[in-house]
């Protein structure tokens, strides 16, 4: 006799799903809506136009705005200027002068300093000083220079004759000070058009007129030159000033009478670049001065050197 066996209908609908699992569907997501962020390196909640990214949430370091000027913060540094009073026609300047003046730049490089050699009259045939971007180097020594022989060695505005020693200790005690106002650039070129973006901020309340102006530095500049440096022909001259890119030497006005801590100043300068000039030897500056009468004081400086 056939016997059937039972199941109660709970225990059969608990076998049956024990029986017959299996996969089934995850429960689905909404695809997201990419936003363009933009890079903010400096923090100040404005990001930088050119340089962005697409995601569906803010990554870290991006913004949603691309309203910033110059994203690079501005440090509060001192940093000195160097110069070397020169001529391509003084044989002093191509003789002992010449490597003084490389060995005096050499040591202010990566940004501690900006250097360059300053090709105004006297001793010049006026190679450098004909092929400027704009009219600088004869206002530089006529404001700075003492007289006397050269190769002159400068720094923050000071000239201090044959001794590249004394101008070298001016620069580090410089940099052991606390500016009350500092400055940062960025450079592009587009064909032959220069564009240096520079920021100032103060860090302490100034009065006073101040000026800011934006150089361009050319190492390696070929060009004649007396003494043993030029012997064999024309040599590669280290760290020519290539001139402001403003039409004064001295920049553009960015303190009238007074101006509180924390204020950013901005500035864009441009020029044209001569064909004769070598894009992958350029180093860039800004300045700013201090202006009393018709006399300029040095204040601050940023350098890309």
């Amino acid at each position: 006799m056939k016997r059937k066996l039972l199941i109660a209908p709970a225990i059969a609908v608990a076998l049956f799903a024990i029986t017959f699992s299996g996969c089934t569907d995850e429960p689905k997501t909404e695809p997201c809506t990419e936003t363009e962020w933009f890079q903010d390196n400096d923090g100040d909640g404005k990001g930088n136009a050119n340089v962005s990214m697409m995601s569906c949430e803010q990554p870290e370091g991006y913004v949603a705005n691309n309203e910033d000027f110059l994203d690079v913060k501005v440090e509060n540094k001192a940093v000195p200027i160097l110069f070397k009073i020169t001529g391509e026609t003084c044989y002093y300047c191509g003789d002992w002068g010449w490597d003084a003046w490389i060995n005096l730049s050499n040591k202010f490089k990566d940004g501690k300093a900006l250097s360059w050699g300053n090709y105004g009259s006297g001793f010049s045939n006026g190679y450098f000083r004909n092929q400027e971007i704009n009219p600088t180097m004869e206002d530089l020594e006529n404001e700075f220079e003492d007289g006397g022989a050269k190769p002159n060695f400068g720094a923050n505005g000071k000239d201090y004759d044959l001794s590249a020693a004394n101008a070298e200790k001016a620069a580090n005690d410089f940099i052991a000070t606390t500016p009350a106002i500092s400055a940062v650039l960025d450079a592009s070129i587009d064909g032959d058009q220069l564009t240096i973006k520079a920021a100032a901020e103060l860090f302490s309340d100034m009065t006073g007129n101040y000026v800011m102006g934006a150089y361009l530095i050319e190492d390696k500049a070929i060009g004649p030159q007396s003494g043993p440096a030029g012997a064999g022909g024309n040599p590669e001259h280290h760290l020519v000033m290539r001139g402001s890119l403003s039409s004064s030497a001295w920049g553009e006005s960015i303190i009238s009478s007074s101006a509180t801590s924390g204020t950013v100043i901005e500035k864009t300068y441009t020029a044209t670049i001569p064909s004769n000039y070598k894009e992958e030897n350029f180093s860039y500056g800004v300045i700013i001065w201090k202006e009393i009468g018709n006399k300029h004081l040095f204040v601050n400086a940023y350098s890309t050197q």
